[in-house]
């Protein structure tokens, strides 16, 4: 049995035993601990591969952290933070979804974890608390134009080409890349955990193409490269399909001479600008999604096709036994808007639910 598999029982079975506990996703595996007084409303989800896992304890369900996190990422001029509690042992991320703090169970006897279940949970909620009190702090004092989006009309921050933002971006993040202005593209490529490519090498590459005007294309050339005479063309179409049903703007194709699999996601531009931003959360969605579906489905699907036709079948059997829950916590979340002064004392809510001696692990 996989790490992963091991942690996916363990957490289900306490779920199932933990009062307020419950399985709210599937892919990626979350449970979810309901929102009650002086309890703070916090999901775990699970990534990792055969050899590696982590929990991530994650603040996301509610929305006034959700605009604490966009505001605060905006003071520190930052998409992203991420940084070790050396204290709790713990990593500390902040990203537009909210506030989380990462677990590394890696090596960890799951039979281990489950005893420590509840002292981890409660460094986490320390960590957490922390967190969301500084930043709480920091957007509280800052002046209002701080807090102001850019506008894209005054030239502000705004780069003077799609060509010169993807290059911006790819050199923040330090990313070695080729520029083939002929075919108006950028190409790079990053190291996986779990995605082995064609070559047997576990790497992941991306082309993003800008030599339409009206659009942007990150695209993964030769992501998969299926034998057709080994995996039935009906049952790569039907992945295909299912994946595309789940995330609606993602396009996949199948080119039924050579066997190449690629996905490919499009953004609009018209006479809009762009943002290194847009071109992040892309980017890391494709990683994502790479690595998550590869342990998921694709592996499988490229060795054994009846094993993964049985694998998909099941996928979608879980979607079809979740979607009730789903449509509730959707129309939940469809009543909550931006921040406002109920929101605010939300925050101050959920602060002072915690006690003082569990505020520890500021930034």
């Amino acid at each position: 049995m996989s790490s992963t598999q091991e942690y996916r029982e363990l957490l289900t079975r306490i779920a199932d035993q933990k009062e307020n506990w419950s399985v709210t996703s599937q892919q990626p595996f979350i449970i979810s601990r309901q929102k009650e007084e002086n309890t703070l409303p916090i999901s775990i989800r699970m990534y990792g591969n055969e050899n590696k896992v982590h929990l991530f304890y994650n603040l996301y369900s509610e929305s006034p952290l959700t605009e604490l996190a966009q505001k605060f990422l905006r003071l520190k001029d930052k998409e992203q933070i991420q940084q070790k509690n050396e204290e709790a042992g713990l990593v500390i991320m902040i990203d537009e979804d909210g506030f989380a703090v990462v677990y590394d169970a890696s090596g960890e006897e799951s039979g281990s974890f489950e005893q420590q279940f509840d002292a981890i949970l409660d460094n986490a909620e320390a960590v957490l608390l922390g967190v969301v009190k500084t930043a709480h702090e920091t957007v509280e004092n800052a002046p209002e134009q701080a807090l102001q989006v850019e506008d894209s009309t005054t030239g502000v921050d705004a780069p003077q080409s799609i060509a010169d933002a993807v290059e911006q971006y790819l050199e923040e993040k330090d990313y070695s890349f080729k520029h083939d202005e002929d075919k108006q593209r950028f190409i790079f490529g990053f190291s996986t955990d779990s995605y082995i490519n064609i070559k047997g090498d576990a790497s992941l590459r991306i082309v993003i193409n800008y030599s339409d005007s009206d659009l942007l294309r990150f695209e993964t050339p030769w992501l998969y490269e299926f034998d057709l005479n080994k995996t039935e063309y009906s049952l790569i179409s039907m992945a295909i399909a299912w994946f595309q049903f789940e995330y609606k703007f993602l396009s996949m194709s199948l080119d039924p001479r050579d066997g190449e699999l690629k996905i490919s996601i499009d953004i609009p531009l018209g006479k809009g600008t762009l943002h290194t931003t847009q071109i992040h959360r892309l980017v890391t969605f494709i990683l994502q999604f790479t690595e998550r579906t590869y342990d998921e489905l694709f592996s499988l699907m490229l060795k054994d096709s009846e094993a993964a036709e049985v694998k998909l079948k099941g996928l979608i059997d879980n979607y079809k036994a979740e979607s009730e829950n789903h449509q509730w916590i959707d129309s939940i979340k469809d009543k909550l808007g931006g921040i406002t002064e109920d929101q605010r004392k939300a925050i101050e809510e959920i602060l002072s639910n915690g006690a003082d001696d569990r505020s520890q692990g500021g930034i």
